[in-house]
């Protein structure tokens, strides 16, 4: 079994989640070559910000492996109601195109397996660890 482990940084939970999300597609594909001409929303929700990243991260994913959407730019709003979080996503990206994207390696899962959210002063780091 083949692992990677990616972290991500932001000033702002939202920015940290945005930079996440990055991580995840560029690991899969090369960023550099999505032309971000359409918009996608993704909803997420959690019982806790680390349940909330991971429904996040899951559902980038799906839309590279089931929508076959390459997406690059990811502007998020995160709110808690209730006891809950809930993060509503605006994508931009194209439909994915193995040649021009340069696809990478196939990434099986996303996982809660070392995953961390750290926050200090002035930056929140998430780390996570996807299954190839």
């Amino acid at each position: 079994m083949t692992d990677a482990v990616v972290e991500a940084y932001g000033s702002s939970l939202a920015e940290a989640f945005e930079n996440s999300a990055k991580g995840l597609v560029n690991t899969m594909i090369d960023l550099k070559q999505i032309s971000p001409d359409q918009e996608y929303e993704i909803l997420a929700k959690g019982y806790d910000i680390k349940s909330l990243l991971y429904d996040w991260l899951e559902k980038v994913l799906l839309g590279l492996l089931i929508d076959n959407i390459a997406l690059s730019d990811f502007k998020v709003k995160i709110s808690e109601r209730n006891g809950n979080y809930y993060l509503k996503g605006i994508a931009k990206g194209e439909t994915l195109d193995l040649k021009k994207h340069h696809y990478k390696i196939e990434i099986k899962a996303v996982t809660y397996h070392e995953m961390e959210i750290k926050q200090t002063e002035n930056r929140i780091t998430t780390r996570f660890l996807l299954d190839l």
